[in-house]
């Protein structure tokens, strides 16, 4: 495999890895950018060499693999078990790429492969844009591949997805799948990525628009942190959701602490202390560190350290046995690896210390969702319990629905503005369509906006 940074800054952090799919190579890429992050192109399958280690530096590894890449980036991986990728997306393509339910059917691709041509390759390519203009655009960055090559690639490539891997696979957090993809017929996306939690269907062909999928899956901290900064006036008085699921958070973990009291607690994304005001008069820390992207002033009856930063940064930078309480209200959803914020605040905290957070599921704002074709990141209970480690026992693990009713859509997005909460960047429908097509109750009364959190309490053993 040929490996490329094709943007990179010395001060990033974080690397996205790009598998793209069949006879292509970087061209047409070249100009993707994300905040904090490096960007590498992976192409050329003839050979499956490749070297983990320029990843292992990067704190975080984003791993997104398109057509023909997606069973290369599960292989590879399987390879490399010492990779931990933050996430893994899974882009109009399968695991069994060449196959008759769940990928390209057999006849079609034993076809492509038998007649390749420089004639063929350029009606190949012309199925693979959905547009004409896109096509166009396509054709300015075409790859400097050979046609010999490319038919070498693609027997290969044939070879490979002819035989079965015993190995574990990978956890993959998303698959997307363009519902008119000329390539992967769309059926066939839908049986192979069947019984996953999260599958999104886009608009589009099978060429991927890349940095909007980029945008959409990978948390922009400071785009975060800008929207909040903007809310702070109104986010008290209109974030109604947020202050009854900070309330019942504080009356499990009472209930859980049973008269103790936890000398140190950290806060995760305190906000404007809606959370940090119920609990701290009466638990009184001796030390009570909060953290947020963009940190406001409270008034509090205890001394609290207030520290401006990035959570996933501040977590695994402590040492062990640090606190005796990490509490997060209403904040890991803005996380990039929810699993790895918890390994580190289970690392931090000491025996018998307990792990407070609220975040969000699956169904939150599906409203929203179902008009923008924004992806759901939220986890499943099953899924947030599965990242509690070994060494917490789960003293309490539920969910609900808090369903808040407005009269027009205009009305919800007035409310979104006001409390900061839609902070994903990406968002190519327009405000019009948004408004048009948002969902509108069974009466026609009005419309609604569904929270839908998630609460769990463990403690270290």
């Amino acid at each position: 495999m040929i490996q490329q940074l094709i943007n990179h800054e010395p001060d990033n952090r974080d690397i996205i890895v790009i598998f793209l799919g069949w006879g292509t190579d970087a061209a047409f890429i070249k100009q993707l950018c994300h905040p904090g992050c490096d960007i590498m192109a992976v192409w050329d399958y003839r050979d499956e060499t490749f070297d983990h280690t320029l990843l292992l530096n990067y704190r975080h590894v984003y791993i997104f693999a398109w057509s023909m890449g997606v069973m290369m980036a599960q292989l590879t991986l399987q390879r490399h078990p010492n990779l931990h990728p933050a996430l893994c997306i899974a882009v109009n393509g399968s695991l069994s790429p060449v196959d008759d339910s769940t990928g390209i059917p057999k006849a079609i691709f034993q076809g492509t492969l038998a007649g390749l041509s420089d004639a063929t390759l350029r009606k190949f390519r012309r199925r693979m844009c959905h547009t004409p203009e896109e096509f166009d655009d396509y054709c300015i960055s075409l790859p400097s591949r050979g046609i010999d090559e490319l038919r070498d690639e693609l027997r290969i490539l044939g070879e490979r997805a002819s035989v079965k891997s015993n190995a574990p696979g990978i956890r993959w957090d998303r698959a997307i799948i363009a519902e008119s993809d000329r390539i992967f017929p769309i059926e066939n996306m839908r049986r192979a990525w069947k019984g996953m939690a999260r599958v999104r269907e886009t608009s589009g062909g099978h060429l991927p628009a890349w940095q909007e999928i980029i945008d959409q899956e990978i948390i922009d901290k400071k785009y975060v942190a800008s929207r909040f900064r903007r809310a702070i006036p109104t986010y008290d008085a209109h974030a109604t959701a947020q202050k009854r699921i900070a309330t019942r958070l504080w009356e499990m973990w009472r209930k859980e602490l049973a008269g103790r009291t936890p000398l140190s607690i950290i806060e995760a994304g305190y906000g404007t202390g809606m959370m940090t005001r119920m609990y701290a008069p009466e638990l009184k820390p001796y030390r009570l560190l909060l953290w947020d992207l963009c940190p406001t002033d409270i008034s509090l009856p205890v001394a609290g350290e207030i520290i401006a930063g990035d959570a996933e940064e501040l977590i695994a930078q402590l040492p062990d046995a640090y606190a005796e309480a990490v509490v997060s209200s209403s904040a890991m959803q803005w996380f990039n690896s929810p699993a790895e914020f918890i390994a580190n605040a289970a690392r931090v905290i000491s025996k018998g210390g307990q792990l407070v957070i609220s975040t969000f599921g699956e169904r939150n704002m599906w409203e929203l969702a179902q008009v923008t074709r924004l992806p759901l990141r939220y986890p499943t209970l099953d899924e947030l319990c599965a990242m509690i480690p070994d060494d917490m026992r789960i003293l309490v693990a539920s969910q609900e629905e808090i369903v808040t009713r407005f009269d027009s859509p205009q009305d919800v997005l007035h409310h979104l503005k006001a409390t900061g909460v839609n902070g994903m960047r990406g968002l190519s429908v327009p405000l019009r369509r948004i408004i048009s097509d948002y969902p509108h109750t069974d009466d026609n009364s009005g419309v609604t906006l569904t929270y839908h959190p998630l609460y769990i309490i463990a403690e270290k053993l």
